[in-house]
């Protein structure tokens, strides 16, 4: 790793910063700063708006000033919520193309990530947002991952977590759940290359019909789900990904590889498979589930827009990342 100290700026496109405690925010400062990274705030890192009108403006203004700011390596979201597409429209989108930096976060962050992508060609990085940092347990993968894809820059494969949790580790640090990680489960065996789209599924899908939709096609899709729905979730997530397989580019995705489901979903493995191998549109592509990325932890960071082969025969699953521009980019 460099020891040339990179600057993170800090940045609320989503949820304000107010609902982090203080112990959180010390922590991810001081685990950055382990990988000479210097966490840099944005002005409206917590939200003090008036109105939601201004609101708005002020989270693109801070994006916007992250990109154009010489000095910022890279920009991290503070943590995920609702309604990040809003700030599309008045994003500075020439300023984005030409100043590139390395953007990362997840959930809601997967529309700014993809439509980054779409509109400049730039990479993208869905992996840990800044308050991911403040995890004081069983951190360790998704360090690891965040290192090899944003700051070593060569590819990497992602390996199988030990471990993972789905506790409210912010809450009790020192009392954490772990659950022994069976590892991915191939629904439909098969190999492919393509390029790397996607992120929290309904968030992607508020992309479609607009001008930050990414072309599907050559796509290996990431996709994952909240338990927001609770039993609901295994019916929503069907339904979203049958709306994203009938868009345009969609027939030519080459493999489709799911995240980990949270607890309160109530999705069994059983039953996903059954829906997922359900679909006509996915019979010709290789498909993954229960991997180490979505709301659970830890999670490895991969670059929407880069590039991945996947290697899933009957019995394991290898998936090599290369964080470099897809030639499909615009």
């Amino acid at each position: 790793m460099s020891t040339q100290k990179k600057i993170a700026r800090i940045v609320s496109p989503s949820r304000s910063a107010n609902i982090l405690s203080e112990e959180t925010v010390a922590t991810a400062i001081e685990t950055l700063a382990g990988l000479d990274i210097q966490c840099d705030f944005a002005k409206h890192y917590i939200h003090q708006s008036d109105t939601m009108a201004q609101l708005i403006t002020d989270k693109a203004q801070d994006l916007n000033e992250a990109y154009a700011a010489p000095n910022i390596a890279l920009i991290l979201s503070t943590i995920g919520g609702h309604n990040a597409n809003r700030i599309l429209d008045h994003l500075d989108w020439e300023t984005i193309r030409t100043q590139p930096k390395p953007l990362c976060g997840y959930s809601d962050i997967t529309v700014l990530l993809n439509a980054i992508y779409a509109k400049t060609g730039q990479i993208t990085f869905l992996g840990p947002h800044f308050s991911s940092f403040g995890m004081q347990q069983g951190f360790e993968y998704t360090l690891k991952h965040f290192e090899h894809a944003l700051l070593l820059g060569t590819d990497y494969v992602l390996d199988v977590s030990e471990t993972w949790s789905d506790d409210l580790w912010f809450i009790d640090q020192a009392r954490r759940q772990f659950i022994k990680n069976t590892g991915p489960v191939i629904v439909t065996p098969g190999s492919c290359e393509g390029t790397i789209l996607g992120g929290n599924l309904c968030s992607f899908n508020l992309l479609q019909g607009t001008q930050y939709m990414p072309d599907l096609t050559g796509a290996v899709l990431f996709l994952e789900e909240d338990n927001l729905l609770g039993e609901l979730t295994l019916t929503e997530f069907e339904r979203n990904l049958q709306s994203l397989l009938s868009h345009r580019g969609a027939e030519h995705i080459q493999g489709l590889m799911i995240g980990r489901f949270q607890k309160d979903s109530k999705v069994e493995l059983n039953d996903l498979i059954e829906v997922l191998r359900s679909f006509e549109q996915l019979k010709h592509c290789p498909v993954v589930c229960n991997l180490d990325f979505g709301h659970t932890t830890p999670i490895f960071t991969i670059p929407i827009g880069g590039r991945c082969r996947i290697s899933a025969p009957e019995d394991t699953v290898s998936i090599k990342i290369s964080p470099y521009v897809s030639d499909s980019a615009e």
